[in-house]
C-alpha cells in the first residue's frame, strides 16, 4: 500500500508540475498577471497568476477516477465552482460580493450531497456526541472558514502551497494508522498533497508563479472536505491550519476594534508582521511551516482533550508571536 501511494504521489506531482507550464503560458498569453503596486504586494516584478488552474485540473481528473458516491460528486462540483471563480477573479478582479456567495454555493453543494460533521468526540475520548441541529451551521462554518483562511494566508511565496502539503500529509498519515485505516481517504489526501507539491518549485521564493485565487481556495476547501469525510480528522486538520485560523481571528477582531471593515485587506497578518520585524520571506515561511508540522505531528498521538489543549497553546503562540513582532519592529525603528 505504501509503495503504491508513493508511486501515485510521484506521478500526480509530476502531472501537476507539467500542468504548471501550461497555466503559466496561459497567464502570460491572456495577461493574467499580478503587478507590484506596493502595500501588501511585496513582490518586485510582474508575476503570472492562474497557478491554481493547473492544480485544480489535475486534482479534478484524479478525484474523478475515485468517484464512488454522491459525496465525491458534490466535492467535484464545488471544486469546479471554485476553479472557475478563481480563474475569473485572477483575470477580472471580482468583487467579494460576487466571490463570497459563490464560495458559499461550493460549500453548500458539498453539504447537500451528504458531507457534514455529524458528531464530535467527547472530551473523555469515549464515544461521540451528536451535534443535532448544529450539524449544518458548524459544517458550513468549517468549510467556508478554512476555504477563506487558506486564500487569505496566501501572502508569501510558497506559504499556502507548503501548508497544504503538510495538512494533506497529516490527514493521510492518520488515515493509514492502524487505529483508523482508511486507504481511500489516504489516497485522496496524497493526491491533494501531490498536486501542491508539484507546484511548489514554481512557488518558492523567489516565486516564478503565484497560486492565484483558485489555488488558495481549493487548498482550504480540499483540506476541510477530507477532514470531514474521514470522520475523525477535523481536529488533526485544525492543527495544520490552526495558526492561520488563529491569525485571521486576531486580525478580524483588531479591525473591528479599530472601526475598520473586517473584510478589508491589510498588512496586519502575522506573516506580514514577521517580515516587518526583519525576517526574510524564506525564514517566515519556514517558521510557519514548522509550527504547522510540529503541532500536527503532536496531534497525531493525542486524544480529544489533548488536541483542545494543543489548540489553545497554538492560539497562545499566535498571540505571543504577534506581540514579539511588535517589540522587534519598535526595536528596529529606535535603532534607525
Amino acid at each position: 500500500m505504501m509503495w503504491f501511494l508513493l508511486a501515485l504521489t510521484s506521478m500526480v506531482a509530476f502531472a501537476s508540475w507539467l500542468a504548471t507550464f501550461g497555466s503559466r503560458w496561459l497567464a502570460h498569453r491572456f495577461n493574467v498577471v499580478d503587478r507590484p503596486t506596493g502595500g501588501r504586494k511585496i513582490h518586485t516584478k510582474t508575476m503570472p497568476l492562474l497557478g491554481g488552474l493547473g492544480i485544480g485540473v489535475v486534482m479534478f481528473v484524479c478525484f474523478s477516477v475515485f468517484v464512488q458516491n454522491q459525496q465525491m460528486f458534490g466535492f467535484l462540483i464545488g471544486l469546479a465552482v471554485l476553479l472557475i471563480v478563481g480563474v475569473l477573479d485572477d483575470r477580472f478582479n471580482l468583487s467579494p460580493y460576487i466571490r463570497f456567495p459563490l464560495y458559499a454555493i461550493a460549500c453548500l453543494t458539498v453539504m447537500f450531497t451528504g458531507t457534514t460533521i455529524h458528531q464530535v468526540t467527547r472530551l473523555t475520548g469515549h464515544g461521540g456526541m451528536s451535534l443535532g441541529w448544529l450539524e449544518f451551521p458548524i459544517t458550513f462554518v468549517w468549510l467556508f472558514g478554512v476555504t477563506l483562511t487558506m486564500k487569505v494566508l496566501d501572502g508569501l511565496d510558497g506559504l499556502v502551497t507548503g501548508q497544504t502539503v503538510i495538512g494533506a500529509g497529516l490527514i493521510a498519515a492518520l488515515a493509514l494508522s492502524p487505529a483508523y485505516f482508511q486507504p481511500l481517504i489516504a489516497l485522496l489526501a496524497m493526491v491533494v498533497a501531490a498536486v501542491y507539491l508539484g507546484f511548489l518549485p514554481f512557488n518558492l521564493n523567489p516565486a516564478k508563479q503565484f497560486l492565484g485565487e483558485s489555488g488558495g481556495t481549493i487548498a482550504g476547501f480540499s483540506l476541510a472536505f477530507l477532514a470531514i469525510v474521514s470522520g475523525t480528522k477535523v481536529a488533526t486538520a485544525l492543527m495544520a491550519v490552526g495558526l492561520p485560523l488563529a491569525d485571521i481571528s486576531v486580525v478580524v477582531m483588531g479591525r473591528i476594534f479599530r472601526g475598520v471593515s473586517p473584510f478589508r485587506g491589510d498588512d496586519t497578518h502575522l506573516h506580514y508582521k514577521l517580515l516587518k520585524a526583519g525576517l526574510s520571506q524564506r525564514t517566515v515561511v519556514f517558521i510557519m511551516w514548522s509550527i504547522a508540522l510540529l503541532f500536527g505531528l503532536i496531534a497525531l498521538g493525542l486524544q480529544t482533550r489533548g488536541k483542545i489543549l494543543l489548540l489553545i497553546a497554538l492560539v497562545g503562540l499566535t498571540v505571543l508571536l504577534s506581540l514579539f513582532t511588535s517589540v522587534m519592529r519598535r526595536s528596529r525603528v529606535s535603532k534607525i
